[in-house]
């Protein structure tokens, strides 16, 4: 019988798993570690096929809600070292069998090595769901470099969060557009005196969105042939002065027919109805 060096025979020595080197003993006894009290309380290991861990779930949205947690659940049973590859998960609704707590020293190890990592739990009622979200949030903000002037939610830079901008920038968008429909004449220098903080880009944005819907609107009053309703009159001169970039006292009929075109001309100036009187 030939000696082999302490080293070696230690490298090549693996411990037992616990639970008599059933893998599903294992799980078993570990399962609160490896999934949470709470989760386990609504789960447990049913059998152990091929590759592949049955577990009875309470109901099928507790199966549902697990399935996205497969492969952390699968991770941790790895970390257990159960003597099997487990790589499939699959979960039918069923009796819970109560888990057994590990009597062993090993099995009580690896419980705690698995329950150090907080695992994802469903929440009890909406109640712990939103209590769960304010500490989050708050923990958020308290490691967070920095916080939105507006609403107090961490940011990684500037000022604000991505809703507080968008929101003010639909404010500023709004105000944008209500001042070129009633003074559409004004210079972006004025504009900027309205509304401040606008910048060139956003006023001409505005410019553009404004001239495209209101050609939408003019456009299919012009297809009915019919008298130009009091909104599509305002909507007509603000085009026409918005378009032209004109004060409203330079504005000709000649002016109004190069931008709207004859036939809407003659509609805003109420000449179609008179044609349609003489008929």
């Amino acid at each position: 019988m030939s000696l082999r060096p302490l080293r070696s025979a230690l490298e090549a020595w693996r411990p037992f798993p616990a639970g008599g080197g059933d893998p599903l003993s294992v799980i078993s006894a570990a399962w609160a570690g490896i999934v949470g009290a709470r989760v386990a309380q609504d789960s447990s290991p049913l059998e152990v096929s091929g590759d592949a861990l049955i577990v009875a779930t309470r109901s099928s949205a507790w199966s549902q809600q697990l399935q996205f947690l497969a492969p952390q659940i699968l991770e941790r049973i790895q970390e257990l070292a159960v003597g099997r590859q487990l790589t499939r998960l699959h979960f039918r609704t069923g009796k819970i069998a109560h888990t057994r707590k590990s009597g062993t020293r090993s099995g009580a190890r690896a419980n705690q090595r698995i329950a150090a990592g907080p695992a994802p739990l469903p929440a009890a009622d909406e109640t712990e769901a939103f209590e769960r979200l304010r500490r989050r949030v708050a923990e958020a903000r308290r490691l967070a470099p920095a916080t939105c002037a507006t609403c107090s939610a961490p940011i990684e830079r500037g000022t604000l969060c991505a809703p507080c901008e968008g929101s003010i920038a639909s404010r500023r968008r709004t105000a944008l557009e209500r001042v070129l429909f009633n003074a559409p004449w004004l210079s972006p220098e004025e504009i900027r005196l309205q509304v401040r903080d606008a910048g060139s880009d956003e006023i001409e944005a505005a410019r553009r969105a404004l001239l495209q819907r209101w050609w939408l609107v003019l456009e299919r009053a012009r297809r009915t042939g019919r008298d130009l309703t009091r909104r599509e009159r305002s909507i007509a001169s603000s085009y026409v002065l918005l378009q032209s970039g004109l004060a409203p006292d330079r504005i000709t009929p000649a002016v109004v027919r190069n931008v709207l075109g004859d036939e809407m001309e003659a509609q805003l100036s109420g000449a179609a109805a008179s044609k349609k009187t003489s008929r």
